[in-house]
């Protein structure tokens, strides 16, 4: 299955629609589709744990039963129907699966509280993190695997092709392996792909100092898994745009040449997810389009798939909580301009050139200028993008001089030394004589 330039389009069902299940969202799908998505990922579906929840309706990412789906939001039949539906549009459908720990009042708790890792005082709680509404999972325990293998079967059966995991790192690449070798045996007709949230570099170093497991993204790619968070590098682009600190830039840069450079050169990619559940919407940073247009430029640039979080495609601002009812605020300001732009992005992501022989490589630009060049059997193209707050003189010293062709204002480009140019829109270039 080639994924390298598909769209993935992230929904959190209980804020999506005014009604908030399962069943209202299958009305929006064709928009959805029509929009460019090729993968329709669910936020976590099962029941919410009571014990400790955060706020009123409590985290989708505190499971208090894996094997039922949110009354509050549908049951089985309605994701079996939600999937034949997506299929039936050319969409595939991956939920969200929370394997490194439950509720504090999980069913599983009481059933198996084997299945659980505990302090020194013996005592539920969790490795890392102050999550006070979860407790820790324990792998050591050999029957947990085939337990959560069997979590997975359920979705598959009902339609669903693939899965994102929460906090992947914090899994044994073990638990990965064996759900790996379970899917080839038992669906070996079905190309059923996975997305690890990666966690960050620094929370990954503190976890392993803490004697815990943070298992790395080349672990997670033997295991099975084709698609990364690029939470290795997001930090630094995330602490430049609010203190626009070249060195933070200039950390970023580095950052993402080494997250590339981790992976398989074949069939594994870095989804450049800038905006999610977890992370702030880039239309805040954006407070100018001009800002804006060169983080979404840049969001559908790199090699792999793309990604948008519900509400993105208009330009929402508005970050939403997972603790209480936040619907998503379809009508904002300029979202006719934001989806046009949005839309040429996915259709220039779409392209052959951007299939699974590109390859991206951060270019060093020097200043606050970032620069990636593209390349695909002996195509080249260029993305020059602004995330400053100020014009930029062009990076000449690493775009040789010619006639380019710039596919977001679709228009040639004269490039010479000796007429130099300033950046203030992205630039997303190929040098056409």
């Amino acid at each position: 299955m080639d994924l390298s330039n598909q769209l993935i389009y992230q929904v959190f069902v209980r804020n999506h629609t005014a009604e908030g299940t399962i069943k209202a969202l299958e009305s929006d799908l064709k928009r959805i589709r029509d929009l460019g998505a090729d993968i329709l990922y669910l936020m976590p579906l099962q029941p919410i744990g009571r014990k400790g929840r955060k706020g009123s309706l409590g985290s989708p990412y505190a499971i208090e039963d894996y094997t039922k789906i949110n009354p509050e939001l549908g049951n089985w039949d309605d994701l079996k129907h939600l999937c034949e539906h997506a299929h039936h549009l050319g969409m595939k459908v991956m939920v969200d699966q929370v394997f490194n720990h439950t509720s504090r009042d999980s069913v599983l708790l009481k059933e198996h509280p084997e299945f659980y890792w505990r302090n020194e005082k013996g005592e539920f709680g969790n490795k890392v993190g102050d999550w006070s509404d979860v407790y820790d999972l324990d792998y050591s325990c050999p029957a947990l695997t085939p337990y959560m293998i069997h979590v997975l079967d359920l979705f598959i059966d009902s339609g669903v092709d693939g899965f994102r995991f929460d906090v992947a790192s914090l899994i044994p690449a073990s638990f990965f392996e064996a759900l790996h070798a379970h899917l080839l045996k038992t669906y070996p007709q079905k190309e059923i792909f996975l997305l690890a949230e990666c966690i960050e570099a620094a929370f990954a170093l503190e976890t392993r100092g803490k004697g815990a497991i943070a298992t790395s993204n080349g672990e997670l790619a033997h295991a099975g898994f084709q698609l990364f968070y690029c939470y290795a590098s997001f930090p630094y682009l995330r602490d430049y745009l609010l203190s626009h600190n070249p060195l933070d830039l200039a950390a970023y840069r580095a950052a993402c040449n080494l997250e590339e450079v981790g992976l398989p050169e074949q069939g594994a990619y870095i989804v450049r997810a800038l905006e999610n559940h977890d992370q702030t919407r880039l239309a805040f940073y954006g407070k100018n389009n001009a800002l804006h247009h060169n983080l979404l430029a840049y969001s559908f640039f790199t090699r792999g798939p793309a990604f948008l979080y519900a509400g993105e495609e208009y330009g929402v601002r508005k970050h939403p909580t997972l603790f209480d009812e936040d619907k998503v605020c379809w009508d904002v300001e300029g979202k006719e301009e934001t989806f046009a732009y949005v839309g040429h992005c996915i259709a220039l992501k779409k392209r052959e050139e951007t299939s699974s022989n590109l390859s991206t490589l951060f270019l060093d630009s020097k200043d606050e200028c970032f620069v990636c060049e593209n390349t695909n059997k002996g195509y080249s193209e260029y993305g020059i993008f602004n995330f400053s707050s100020k014009s930029l003189p062009f990076p000449h010293h690493l775009i040789e001089n010619g006639v380019y062709f710039e596919y977001l204002s679709e228009r040639e480009i004269l490039v010479d030394k000796e007429h130099p140019l300033t950046i203030t829109e992205p630039l997303w270039l190929t040098r056409v004589r």
